[in-house]
């Protein structure tokens, strides 16, 4: 009978011991970490695609913001009316509506021929200035309605 050699435990370099080429349990944590990462990114991915379908704007607010901002905006197109939504027209620009998104953000809307037009979702903080001076608000309208209608263009090529 001949002398068989025993099988050794190995160190890896990871500081685990074992019997095989690689260490099992590391490669086992790096398959999970990756399973992790890769369905971590897909609802990324998925939550980046949903603001392609959004007619304004929500990428700067927060996620639940952005959240009752899409049911807000879902509403409208249904056809409930502003009022049924908290929203009010303001006093010295009586074309622009306000609905109360949460209580700290507002979804300012133009309403023309064809029915209410959402414009931008603002903090409180930048909707009382915008209230108190209303050149200020007709200009700022202006602004974020040129850009948005760029930007429809762009997303349309």
């Amino acid at each position: 009978m001949s002398d068989r050699s025993r099988k050794h435990k190995k160190r890896f370099a990871c500081g685990h011991r074992g019997y095989g080429r690689y260490c099992h349990r590391c490669a086992h944590q790096q398959a999970i970490r990756t399973a992790r990462l890769q369905k971590r990114q897909g609802k990324r991915q998925q939550w980046q695609a949903l603001f392609l379908e959004d007619p304004i704007d929500l990428k700067p607010l927060p996620k639940p913001v952005v959240k009752k901002a899409r049911d807000v905006l879902q509403a409208l197109q249904q056809g409930t009316y502003y009022w049924q939504l908290s929203g009010k027209r303001l006093n010295r620009a009586r074309e622009v509506i306000s609905i109360p998104v949460t209580r700290r953000y507002r979804l300012l809307c133009r309403e023309t021929q064809d029915g209410i037009q959402p414009v931008k979702v603002v903090s409180h903080e930048a909707y009382n200035p915008l209230v108190t001076r209303p050149k200020r608000l007709a200009q700022s309208l202006l602004n974020t309605i040129s850009r948005f209608t760029r930007g429809a263009h762009k997303r349309l090529e």
